[in-house]
């Protein structure tokens, strides 16, 4: 069994931290397709303090689009031995980057020992939750025909699926309150949550 650490980047301190304090064996570090001057050195300095003793590895993604880096990340973590732990710390970098990795580790939690914060005054390391994206299967297929149509109504997917208007329209008002979905007119939209839901 390995230790993996799956982390954003831009400063070293909370990836030192976590590495030392879950005893990773990998470090995974996602880096920006361009990284800037502070986080080239960032690199430089986790390699040359722990490099020796552990895996260092670097995985390029983009920096904004928030479902492309967790669709990355989700496949990045399904390629992980399950036998495997995995620790997530979303401290560094930007924003949406440690959004589209929280949102992965949300994705696959079965797969995720602990999801981390680190306090940059006192190196502090904050356990956050681990969640879960909970679906009944009639949320998941209206989801995926929504997905694969430009625009497409209650009434489509309940003749798409052979079930009753009503349960499609229940399943629909449940996914536009969580955000999953949107509406134009009668046309339903998969939102970036919806995207991730499908991960």
């Amino acid at each position: 069994m390995t230790k993996v650490l799956l982390s954003t980047i831009y400063n070293s301190y909370s990836i030192i931290a976590s590495a030392n304090r879950f005893s990773v064996d990998r470090i995974i570090l996602l880096v920006d397709k361009r990284p800037d001057e502070i986080m080239k050195e960032s690199i430089k300095l986790i390699e040359a303090s722990l490099g020796s003793v552990l895996k260092v590895e670097k995985v390029s993604t983009e920096i904004y689009d928030i479902v492309g880096i967790a669709r990355q990340l989700v496949d990045l973590i399904d390629s992980i031995p399950e036998i495997d732990d995995v620790f997530v710390d979303v401290t560094s970098g930007r924003k949406p980057k440690s959004l589209a990795l929280l949102f992965a580790a949300y994705a696959r939690s079965k797969h995720i020992k602990k999801i981390v914060y680190v306090t940059e005054d006192t190196k502090q390391i904050i356990t956050l939750p681990k969640m879960a994206y909970t679906l009944n299967t009639t949320q998941t297929h209206c989801l995926e025909i929504i997905k694969a149509s430009t625009a497409v109504t209650n009434v489509q997917i309940a003749q798409k699926l052979g079930y009753t208007k009503a349960i499609i329209y229940r399943n629909t008002r449940e996914l536009l309150e969580i955000d999953a979905i949107e509406k134009n007119g009668e046309d339903l939209r998969l939102t970036d949550f919806g995207e991730i839901l499908l991960l």
